[in-house]
């Protein structure tokens, strides 16, 4: 055990280096090979007006903040002055819009228009990477961008508006392919692991916990491609991708929340059990709840963001302090949960803090661009794999300890067949079916006299030869047992009844071969039960052991006669 937690440290070691390795080096990658050699960023020389209140020429865009008094219907504008500006031909103007109805001018043409018709209707408008074609000869022109806030509690300034000559979306797609390959896998691998455990669950429940951690991988993953918007290699529906990404972070908390009850059950208190009940409760009723505002456009997804965050870190600190994940009496697959939790946690508060940096003073450098939570979802997700490993390895190490004994409480431990606890089994069954069947009853004779003048040790050779004589002869047509001292059974199913006669004398045959100090030799008498009489197993087997004792007692008056 020892050995394996050692294992499981440096394989989440080695993982964590590993991952992010290639997740730095993914988005730096790409301008180190000229694919953002095409690119133009406009950051300096826009002003910013809104409620009739117009700034100064800003030199870096993302410096302009949303103000917290801002309201849906509110209209922001973007402007810039093209002058002077070298634009290659031709161009397509690039920008990241979060919940607002856009409009692009230049001057004052329109060139672009998106979600207006929505926000008049009340719906959800979503957030996305907008890309606009722009005329030529643009450094003769001013551009404006007009937007009007649809979501207030996601409000936020426009980021990195860029023109590009060519490949609109080739360095976005090259500089976050970390996240889209961390965001496919995590797909993937849930539906895989989905359709697996989905299988496999009919044949053993141990795959229960195998779906949960394949809903959440899938989960994990649909938020990672929207979040960056690399969705948007598949859709261009904002509002759609808006959705989706927030209904798969809504919903992670729900299977992550199934999958502690189900690792923790009977290994801590009910209560603390009951209270991670309530926390997945509340996920479902808070889903719930803001589904139907969502749908009936009273109020949208994004509204409830901080509800959402709060809750989880509520409930993250609550289990925290009751040790919920983790506590001295864990096994190993419980210490791999808590480690993956705190990983995923820490990953999480890297990537607020990283955001909040970006936001505070205005930093676009790739490296703060891309988001850090992806990361710490595939660690978490892996994390939970060797956990469920482990889990099913100790699993099938139960289970094989249990047949085990299974095995040893029906086997008599001297000959090897079935015991007496079996034959009682055995005619459970029987007297649950109207079926035919017969029982045979065996006393080996001379057992006595072998275990007092050979002694015990030739007296249980005698018992393991005629076991093995007993298995041999009715091998594919009864089960064999020993009841006990020198007395055996032999049970007969319906469609072997007429191979009874057939074992007995094949049983006969094999006892003369015996290589034993004395002849073997048993009497032996059975019983028939058919279909419709009014009799138990345990009346058939008295039958059967009263017509063995008629042929002993037949046997022996011929001897002295």
């Amino acid at each position: 055990m020892r050995n394996g937690k050692r294992l499981v440290k440096i394989l989440i070691a080695v993982l964590s280096a590993v991952i992010v390795a290639l997740f730095v080096t993914s988005f730096n990658g790409a301008c180190r090979h000229g694919m953002c050699d095409n690119l133009i960023r406009l950051e300096g020389g826009w002003s910013v007006s809104f409620s009739d209140v117009r700034l100064p020429p800003l030199k870096h865009v993302s410096e302009f903040r949303v103000p917290s008094n801002i309201t849906p219907g509110d209209t922001i504008i973007y402007e810039r002055d093209m002058g002077g500006t070298s634009i290659p031909l031709p161009t397509t103007l690039r920008f990241h819009a979060y919940h607002v109805a856009v409009a692009v001018y230049v001057d004052s043409t329109c060139y672009y228009s998106y979600g207006f018709d929505r926000f008049e209707k009340g719906e959800l408008v979503g957030s996305g990477i907008h890309l606009v074609n722009m005329p030529e000869h643009l450094d003769r022109h001013i551009i404006r961008v007009v937007t009007v806030v649809t979501e207030k509690a996601a409000a936020k300034s426009l980021t990195s508006i860029e023109l590009l000559h060519s490949g609109a979306m080739t360095d976005y797609f090259a500089n976050n392919s970390g996240s889209i390959a961390i965001g496919i896998f995590l797909l993937f691998f849930g539906l895989i692991a989905f359709i697996t455990g989905g299988f496999a669950v009919v044949f053993d429940r141990a795959f229960y916990r195998l779906i949960l951690i394949a809903v959440f991988s899938f989960l994990m993953g649909l938020w990672t491609l929207n979040y960056g918007k690399c969705i948007q290699i598949f859709s261009m529906n904002y509002a759609m991708d808006t959705t989706l990404e927030y209904v798969s972070l809504y919903l992670c908390a729900i299977p992550f929340g199934l999958l502690i009850i189900n690792m923790r059950r009977g290994k801590i208190p009910s209560w603390k059990l009951n209270l991670v009940k309530a926390f997945v409760a509340f996920g479902v009723l808070f889903f719930v709840v803001t589904t139907i505002l969502h749908v009936t456009n009273v109020a949208h997804y994004p509204t409830f963001l901080l509800v959402y965050h709060t809750y989880i870190f509520i409930a993250f600190a609550i289990m925290t302090i009751f040790r919920v994940l983790y506590d001295r009496g864990a096994g190993l697959q419980e210490k791999i949960l808590a480690s993956g939790t705190v990983v995923f946690v820490v990953f999480a508060i890297a990537d607020v803090f990283r955001y909040n940096i970006q936001n505070l003073f205005g930093l676009a450098k790739p490296f703060l661009d891309a988001t850090w939570l992806p990361i710490g979802a595939l660690l978490f997700i892996l994390l939970l794999m060797v956990g469920y490993l482990v889990y099913l390895y100790e699993e099938l190490r139960d289970k094989t300890e249990k047949e085990l004994l299974r095995q040893i409480a029906y086997r008599d431990a001297l000959t090897g067949i079935y015991n007496r606890a079996k034959c009682e089994r055995i005619f459970e069954v029987l007297n649950r079916d109207d079926g035919d069947y017969a029982i045979v009853s065996i006393d080996v004779n001379g057992l006595k006299f072998v275990n007092d003048h050979f002694g015990h040790s030739m007296g249980d050779k005698l018992l393991c030869c005629f076991a093995d004589v007993f298995q041999k002869a009715f091998k594919g047509i009864g089960t064999t047992i020993r009841m006990g001292g020198d007395e055996f059974v032999a049970i007969i199913r319906a469609e072997h009844l007429s191979d009874l006669a057939s074992a007995l004398k094949t049983m006969v045959h094999l006892e003369k071969e015996a290589e034993l100090p004395i002849k073997l030799n048993v009497a032996y008498g059975y019983s028939v039960r058919r279909r419709g009489d009014a009799v138990t197993a345990m009346d058939v087997y008295r039958m059967a052991d009263a017509n063995m004792y008629a042929m002993k007692l037949a046997s022996k008056q011929q001897r002295m006669a």
